[in-house]
């Protein structure tokens, strides 16, 4: 609007005060871009056709878009959360039985043995059992339990996030 007023103020001290304003805008219209029109071909593939939208169709069809495109990602990085969340509560169990676990592990004849006896005496899932056989020893640290513990609070935080947004 300064702009505005800067250039009214330059077209007005070439004319004289008496003038008409409607004049004084025309001028400016005229001699600046002030006004300015744009072509626009509206035309969009909308179900497999071609299609001349209005305005409003285009700016409607895009937010529908949009909103399918964020629910869509928003439940993608729900189901990694969850999926990551169940391997962290197998961790958590095993971590909190650490010294039965690791009998019961070193007891087994093979893995597939040890899998199927986690799952059975913890109630846990194939999955989770595979994650505590692939976990290395260093994990078994107080440092990365509190780190495991940050991770699961944080998936948490997230997940409510995520769902609060779906």
């Amino acid at each position: 609007s300064s702009d505005l007023q800067t250039e009214a103020g330059s077209a007005s001290l070439s004319s004289k005060r008496s003038e008409i304003p409607q004049v004084t805008l025309n001028q400016l219209y005229k001699h600046t871009a002030l006004q300015t029109s744009v072509s626009i071909l509206m035309l969009a593939i909308h179900n497999n056709r071609p299609l001349l939208f209005t305005l409003r169709e285009m700016i409607d069809h895009f937010l529908t878009h949009r909103r399918e495109v964020i629910t869509r990602r928003t439940q993608f990085d729900l189901k990694k959360c969850q999926v990551r969340a169940h391997l962290l509560q197998g961790l958590i169990i095993a971590l909190e039985n650490i010294d039965p676990v690791i009998k019961l592990i070193k007891a087994a004849e093979s893995p597939d043995m040890a899998q199927a006896e986690l799952c059975g005496t913890y109630k846990l899932t194939p999955i989770q059992a595979k994650a505590i056989l692939d976990m290395r020893l260093q994990r078994l640290t107080g440092l990365e339990r509190d780190k495991i513990n940050d991770e699961m609070t944080a998936l948490q935080q997230g997940m409510q996030e995520l769902k609060r947004i779906l």
